[in-house]
């Protein structure tokens, strides 16, 4: 009796650059990137799907979080959060605190990675616009680690900036 082996449909060892994470996320812009192949190979091999790992797979579900409305996603219809429902409410220091309130009690139910210890919403009435500044710990990795994620929010959508 003849042996069909099928080594190529083996899991390769050791071929991703980050060896040692707590959190992974597939970059969803597509780009290239390039990956050591097996210790056999010498060369690099390229593939399009990009890891980000740790803070960057945060920060990325941050992203999806902000531009995702709900019942987009279908396996997950509460993810996301819908700030389009302020647009036409006056620009002022009430909408700015009911838009933070807003955005830490999705955050706090939607993201267990992190705690939010900070929401910052300002309002700009002259271009008619919110800066949201959030303070964020991420208490499984290195424990005291804390970032600031900005955005922009104004008529044409959300957009981010550090």
């Amino acid at each position: 009796m003849g042996n069909i082996n099928l080594s190529n449909l083996a899991k390769e060892n050791n071929i991703s650059n980050k060896t040692e994470f707590t959190y992974a996320d597939v970059k969803v812009d597509f780009e290239w990137d390039q990956t050591q192949q097996a210790a056999l190979f010498s060369n690099l091999k390229d593939v399009d799907l990009v890891g980000s790992y740790d803070l960057a797979a945060i920060q990325n579900s941050l992203v999806n979080f902000f531009t995702t409305f709900p019942g987009e996603k279908i396996l997950n219809p509460n993810f996301g959060i819908n700030l389009n429902q302020f647009l036409f409410m006056p620009c002022d220091l009430d909408t700015a605190d009911l838009i933070g309130t807003t955005v830490r009690n999705q955050l706090t139910t939607q993201e267990p990675r992190i705690n939010v210890e900070e929401v910052l919403v300002t309002a700009n009435p002259e271009n008619n616009e919110y800066v949201i500044n959030l303070s964020l710990g991420i208490p499984f990795i290195n424990n005291n680690t804390t970032f600031n994620f900005k955005a922009l929010l104004n008529s044409t959508g959300i957009e981010f900036y550090n």
